[in-house]
């Protein structure tokens, strides 16, 4: 547990929310299982960036930790998308 104590929550949910995406935009658009570590760390950056810029579109919605949920979805799941359409390619 002492591993844990350094680590803000907010990061903590955003490498958790990003490997999440990052599993299940693997398993939506990728073809090959060597390539689920690039889409894990591409979820991962898109909430990561998120929390670090601290981006709050929707300032009404709860931002647990400091990270809009909404907003990190966003981005983790554009750049989702724009690497798997670069895979495509």
């Amino acid at each position: 547990m002492a591993l844990l104590a350094p680590v803000p929550p907010g990061l903590f949910l955003a490498i958790a929310l990003g490997t999440l995406y990052g599993a299940i935009g693997h398993l939506a658009f990728g073809r090959h299982w060597l390539r689920l570590p690039l889409f894990v760390l591409v979820g991962i950056v898109g909430c990561a960036v998120v929390w670090l810029a601290d981006i709050r579109l929707f300032t009404h919605l709860p931002a647990p930790g400091g990270l809009p949920i909404v907003e990190a979805s966003l981005v983790a799941w554009l750049l989702l998308c724009m690497i798997a359409a670069w895979r495509r390619a």
